[in-house]
């Protein structure tokens, strides 16, 4: 995994490249004057459009660690309770969430992600050259240092996993240690209505951060209205929030509880809505 990230992170920095040598071009060409305002625009153009593409590419090979580290954590924890290893294997694993690779795993692609939202403000003419330059400057740095300090962090997973592997043993498929250990862990997991309230809950966020890219990182959807996205996520967030206090497994309220507590919130989500639609005319 180490060397498919480090693959990945080498890509990333050559678009980047690409994109900046664009960029460049196209205010070089800008700051030439009228005559050559036809083929600034097109470098513009050209600029805008592959660094969209190239900041969703860069994102989501930048968060790839966080679901390497959060998968393989995973793995150790069910292999630790299938093999009755103890707990210290789980306590190592997650030591990545204490070292820089953390740190610098969430600055990558939150860095990348504002030199896109800025390089649009920019072309709207509502943020200048600079407000740009630096998220975009930023980014190239962090991901430089996600090159030079994740792929070691991941090396040290690989190892523990394998140690642990070799150490430890899980029951044989089929034996009377195997089927006991199937109806233990189907006794413990979470149930589906908890595991749907908590992707509802998140996908009803994530409808005011998509409207939060529409109105201040777009120019062609700058008045794209809050009201539906706010409607969708109360929606989500009660409904989930009702689910997850029913079907919670280590503390469930009762019915009426739960929903309670989740209109309540709702109530209060609708009044700071009806401020900020109010706000955004």
């Amino acid at each position: 995994m180490a060397t498919i990230f480090r693959a990945l992170m080498t890509a990333v920095l050559l678009l980047y490249g690409y994109v900046i040598w664009n960029g460049w071009l196209a205010g070089q060409a800008l700051l030439a004057g009228a005559a050559g305002e036809a083929s600034a625009q097109d470098l513009l153009a050209t600029h805008l459009r592959t660094g969209l593409v190239v900041s969703v590419v860069a994102a989501l090979a930048q968060s790839l660690p966080f679901a390497y580290f959060l998968g393989t954590g995973f793995w150790v924890k069910a292999f630790v309770r299938a093999s009755r290893a103890d707990g210290t294997w789980e306590v190592r694993q997650k030591r990545w969430l204490k070292s820089r690779a953390f740190v610098v795993m969430s600055f990558a692609p939150l860095t990348t992600l504002a030199a896109a939202i800025t390089g649009a403000m920019l072309d709207s003419g509502r943020l200048g050259p600079a407000g740009h330059i630096v998220p975009a400057a930023l980014a190239v740095i962090a991901t430089l240092l996600s090159l030079a300090v994740v792929p070691p962090e991941m090396l040290r997973n690989s190892a523990l996993m394998d140690e642990l592997a070799e150490r430890h043993r899980v029951p044989t498929p089929g034996s009377a240690a195997a089927d006991e250990l199937i109806a233990f862990e189907e006794s413990r997991a979470l149930p589906p209505l908890f595991q749907l309230s908590r992707l509802m809950i998140f996908f009803g966020c994530q409808l005011v951060v998509i409207w939060l890219y529409l109105r201040f990182g777009t120019d062609g959807w700058r008045a794209t209205p809050l009201l539906p996205f706010g409607i969708g996520c109360l929606a989500l967030v009660t409904a989930g929030l009702g689910l997850n206090g029913i079907h919670d497994p280590d503390k469930p309220r009762p019915a009426a509880q739960s929903w309670a507590r989740a209109l309540a919130v709702g109530i209060v989500g609708s009044v700071v809505l009806g401020f900020a639609v109010a706000a955004a005319r």
